[in-house]
């Protein structure tokens, strides 16, 4: 029974730092146009020529 569950401890020990390690090493790939908006301050169409 000890043999047993050393087993499987080892065995979701292996699974656990597996999944950790791939998700940690996953690239997220998005496009910097959508990125940029929330960061960039809103442009109001008023421009220099437009105020004189």
């Amino acid at each position: 029974m000890l043999k047993l569950k050393k087993f499987l401890l080892t065995l979701l020990l292996m699974v656990l730092s597996t999944g950790v390690l791939f998700g940690c090493a996953a690239d997220d790939e998005e496009d910097p146009a959508t990125n940029d908006d929330s960061t960039e301050q809103q442009d109001t169409g008023d421009t220099e020529e437009d105020q004189e």
